[in-house]
């Protein structure tokens, strides 16, 4: 226990001094383009960490105003529009630290609410794609079983596609964070579960959909994240389970067999991969 402290610890000041001195990349120019079907991104746990406006400057840009689309897993029933560059984003729920904090199975009927609200009022078409990051990629893949046909193409981001040691780490982390269902959600052996009931081989997406995986690093522990929680998980992870990770995620969790891995990302952490608008420009040439 003496042990864990000391490396979170450790790690912690390593994360502030790698915070001070990190910069994002800004907006970038990239032109529109002849996208089929609207889109969807799904956040991660806790909705902490966040997609940057930069990042959907990029996606608004591609697929054009009011066709892209954010889902926050809280309450589906509250929508607003917001605008970047003058493009129009449609959100669904509440963009706060409760969405995200609940089950798989919970998070995924609220993702097919808000759904069913896009489509009778906001113009979201059938299907549509969807970019997830983190635990998001799980509710994703639970909602195309809900919903079969509904997803044209699914990108996960870092989604810990067998799980996360750190679940079983910092279980207590839970109760800190209002987020015990989701937690216990990634512990390794219930999301095994989890893929023999909803596997990615023989997903029923819409006709020629595909899921594509999209993986991160954090080369010697220098990240950061939201409040310094990368570089802590980094160093549980590399230390106790000796795993190269994103901070969040193992590198071998971050794929999944049936999925089409399309990019490692080694100098991306786990918050990195929604931050950098060259992921999203990345990403995008692989959905319909």
């Amino acid at each position: 226990m003496r042990r864990f402290i000391a490396i979170v610890i450790a790690g912690l000041l390593a994360a502030a001094l790698y915070g001070c001195c990190h910069r994002e990349p800004g907006f970038i120019k990239v032109q529109p383009q002849a996208k089929k079907y609207d889109l969807v991104l799904l956040h991660g746990l806790t909705n902490k960490h966040r997609w940057s406006q930069a990042f959907l400057d990029v996606l608004l840009t591609i697929w054009g105003s009011g066709r892209v689309y954010l889902v926050y897993t809280n309450h589906p029933e509250h929508i607003h529009q917001r605008t970047i560059a003058g493009r129009r984003l449609t959100c669904a729920g509440d963009d706060d630290f409760s969405a995200g904090d609940d089950s798989i199975e919970v998070q995924a009927k609220r993702l097919a609410a808000a759904v069913e609200r896009l489509q009778k009022d906001y113009g979201l078409g059938r299907p549509f794609s969807i970019i997830a990051h983190s635990m998001g990629g799980l509710v994703a893949r639970r909602f195309i079983y809900l919903r079969p046909g509904a997803v044209a193409g699914l990108v996960t981001l870092g989604t810990p596609h067998q799980g996360s040691p750190l679940a079983d780490s910092c279980t207590w982390a839970g109760y800190f964070i209002g987020a015990t269902d989701a937690i216990a959600d990634l512990r390794p052996k219930r999301v095994h579960r989890f893929n023999l009931r909803y596997p990615v081989q023989g997903a029923p997406l819409a006709a020629g959909g595909k899921v594509y995986t999209v993986r991160g690093g954090c080369p010697g522990g220098y990240c950061f994240g939201w409040g310094g929680e990368l570089v802590a998980g980094w160093s549980i992870l590399k230390s106790f389970y000796h795993a190269e990770n994103d901070g969040m995620v193992p590198w071998g969790s971050a794929v999944i067999t049936g999925a089409v891995h399309i990019a490692d990302y080694p100098h991306h952490d786990h918050y990195q991969l929604v931050r950098d608008p060259r992921v999203a420009l990345e990403v995008s040439r692989y959905l319909p």
